[in-house]
């Protein structure tokens, strides 16, 4: 169950929990712009740096690389435009921590995390076709009806199509995921059988 935590504007706690070094280092960001009330200041510099890497994909690797220096990389953050004190002090960690590979999925998880705060949770369900309105809908009511999501005004729903899954449907939000795909289904089968044999 997803459920939302309030923040007040004193609190510093995350809306909803994280999993994963992203999850982590996106929570502690949150955490820091929080208790320096500069939120979405920090959601600013991260929608830049996130622009500056969709214009060259290439910068994002340059980053990652084990090639380049502490300093360089360092520099090259410098180079991706003006930002506060906490972006650029979180990125001094990144760097300091080898983990300038995750900004990406980092910066994914901080809008999470922003969402939530302005009480959005996105649902992304994976299908092997396109679904309809309707059928997003049904998805939609199942889960905020059923208690699944619950405590958010809004429920955003993305439908992602992935014909690999063979049918049915993947549905994911926040660190939860519902695989109800024939290929999910398929590989389970797979693995009992292989159990069975190696028995």
């Amino acid at each position: 169950m997803l459920t939302r935590g309030y923040a007040t504007a004193v609190s510093t706690k995350a809306p909803i929990t994280l999993f994963g070094i992203d999850g982590k280092y996106a929570t502690a960001l949150f955490q820091a712009a929080a208790s320096r009330n500069a939120l979405a200041t920090v959601e600013s510099d991260l929608k830049n740096i996130e622009a500056q890497f969709a214009k060259d994909a290439r910068l994002a690797e340059v980053l990652s690389s084990p090639m380049l220096n502490k300093a360089a990389k360092e520099k090259l953050i410098d180079s991706l435009g003006k930002k506060s004190d906490i972006t650029t002090n979180f990125f001094k960690t990144l760097t300091e921590n080898n983990r300038l590979n995750e900004t990406s999925r980092i910066i994914s998880a901080y809008k999470s995390l922003m969402e939530a705060q302005r009480g959005i949770v996105s649902v992304v369900v994976t299908s092997a076709q396109s679904l309809n309105g309707k059928d997003l809908k049904q998805i939609k009511d199942t889960l905020t009806k059923g208690g699944l999501i619950k405590d958010f005004k809004e429920v955003n729903v993305i439908n992602k199509t992935n014909p690999s899954i063979l049918g049915g449907m993947v549905v994911e939000f926040g660190d939860y995921t519902i695989d109800m795909s024939v290929s999910g289904r398929l590989a389970k089968l797979e693995k009992l059988l292989t159990d069975s044999i190696s028995v």
